[in-house]
């Protein structure tokens, strides 16, 4: 009776440690397809590839090539136009950055002129170098401000926009660019990298409280009260934060987690050979019974 008991535990354990093998076989082709691929400083992957961030410029953005930012406050964005074989400073950074607008137009052999908005006011997106424009059109804000006065259009007395902190470190900003007056509940989200804990309140006129996102994890803009598990830890193979889970690692304590998109480090499934020492570590178990 024992002898069939083993073989039939024998065979439970082979047909296991099987489908765990070929599970572990799809979990490392599925790590392979999610893992980005690594990266030169100053880039992101994008669809299986790298490209020069936003405000940088590249002819390889994959590791072992490089991203330069923009000069004299240029911008570019993302994507085919600032990075690729035929890239050049000039030909890619043909915006103003975020916080500065044209007083110089560009063109396909000069760069746009760029002068900063002022009183941490910003147009509501970068503008691009083609058009000259006015410092009216610095009628939103940075970033974690808020808008306490309107840019002024009226000839000959044109002024930016004048903007007032969320908080220095405090993650709160608008859940949209402003562009009219408002208090201090106006920074009704939490930046990217954080995640909110109690909603901006109107009647008192506070901001959002934002609570920031474990090392190697970051957010979305969130716009509504949750916890850690708002934020996603780079590394696929990593644990889900949660309740119970307030940092990124990996289920081997022997490994490390990615720390940013592209990194050469990472957690990966359990190995073969621990799920055959598991199945004989059962098998003895049995044996002794």
């Amino acid at each position: 009776m024992n002898k069939q008991l083993i073989v039939v535990s024998l065979l439970l354990i082979a047909s296991f440690a099987n489908a765990q093998a070929q599970q572990q076989q799809q979990q490392q082709q599925q790590q392979q397809q999610q893992q980005p691929p690594q990266c030169a400083q100053n880039a992101s992957p994008q669809q299986g590839n790298c490209i020069c961030n936003p405000g940088y410029w590249g002819t390889n953005a994959n590791k072992g090539g490089s991203c330069t930012q923009c000069t004299a406050y240029t911008w570019s964005a993302p994507g085919a136009t600032n990075t690729g074989p035929s890239v050049t400073a000039v030909s890619a950074c043909q915006a103003c950055a975020p916080g500065y607008y044209v007083t110089g137009a560009g063109s396909a052999s000069v760069s746009p002129t760029c002068q900063p908005c002022g009183n941490n006011s910003s147009p509501s997106q970068p503008q691009a170098g083609s058009t000259v424009q006015k410092i009216s059109s610095c009628n939103s804000c940075m970033p974690g401000y808020y808008m306490n006065q309107v840019a002024n259009t009226s000839a000959g007395s044109e002024a930016s926009a004048q903007c007032t902190t969320c908080g220095a470190t405090s993650g709160a900003t608008p859940s949209a660019p402003p562009s009219q007056v408002g208090d201090l509940s106006q920074c009704n989200a939490c930046q990217p990298g954080y995640f909110m804990t109690a909603v901006a309140n109107t009647t008192n006129k506070t901001a959002s409280s934002c609570s920031q996102c474990p090392s190697s994890s970051s957010s979305k803009l969130q716009t509504n009260v949750g916890d850690v598990s708002a934020c996603q830890c780079f590394d696929p193979f990593a644990l889900p934060l949660g309740a119970n889970q307030k940092t990124c690692a990996c289920k081997n304590s022997s490994e490390t987690p990615l720390s940013a998109p592209g990194s050469a480090a990472g957690c990966s499934a359990p190995s073969f050979g621990k799920i055959v020492s598991y199945s004989l570590a059962i098998i003895s178990l049995i044996i002794l019974i």
